[in-house]
């Protein structure tokens, strides 16, 4: 049986922590089309926790220096595109209040040129360590010994 092509004008998100593979939140791409892998510019920092979730997440600081590992995925439409948004604590009627904004990113190394990502823009104080390498996944399981769930 011949596969269903995914429409090119679905949403594409590049996502770098709790919504990859293996995490904790990518039950909710279970239904989005898995593209690959890529680079987004920018930084990454661990937030070990806030008020907000009861677990450690990353945090891209857009414009930052280096790469940070992303996969990437088409999303099946709008609706989903919105779960993510509030996961995200993004608004897209109230910007100034959100702790997270989407903004369109280029990707490097990927099958997309250019995707949606989320960017952190809560208060500084909240950000914990810098990520060296971009790849929160394997920072969390450096931290955890190996078995890390982020």
């Amino acid at each position: 049986m011949p596969r269903k092509r995914v429409p090119d004008d679905l949403p594409v998100i590049a996502v770098y922590g709790t919504l990859r593979r293996g995490q904790r939140n990518h039950p909710l791409l279970r239904l989005a089309t898995f593209l690959g892998t890529g680079r987004i510019q920018g930084a990454i920092h661990d937030v070990p926790r806030t008020p907000f979730r009861p677990y450690p997440y990353p945090a891209l600081v857009d414009g930052g220096p280096g790469d940070v590992h992303v996969e990437l995925y088409r999303l099946t439409g709008l609706e989903m595109l919105a779960r993510l948004d509030a996961l995200e604590r993004f608004d897209p009627d109230d910007v100034e209040s959100s702790q997270y904004v989407r903004i369109q990113v280029r990707v490097a190394g990927g099958p997309v040129e250019r995707a949606w990502a989320y960017a952190f823009r809560g208060p500084e104080s909240e950000l914990g360590e810098h990520v060296a390498g971009g790849d929160w996944v394997a920072f969390t399981r450096r931290d955890l010994g190996g078995s890390g769930n982020g």
